[in-house]
């Protein structure tokens, strides 16, 4: 203020970057995200799902026996 220059437009730049930066960082870890759940899925609900639909199927392939 003293040399002249509003520190209002400075913050609110700085302001700005940090919300840009913020939401970067943001998009970067849900980018990081998406192989950890594939993974999930694939190591965990798939061998379950096999499980369960193998169970519904054993009592006709043991009749068949």
């Amino acid at each position: 203020e003293r040399l002249g220059a509003p520190p209002a437009e400075a913050l609110s730049a700085l302001a700005r970057d940090a919300r840009e930066a913020r939401a970067r960082g943001r998009a970067e870890a849900a980018a990081r995200a998406a192989p950890k759940i594939q993974l999930v899925v694939a190591l965990l609900l798939v061998p379950s799902v096999m499980l369960l639909v193998a169970a519904a199927l054993a009592p006709a392939l043991l009749d068949a026996v």
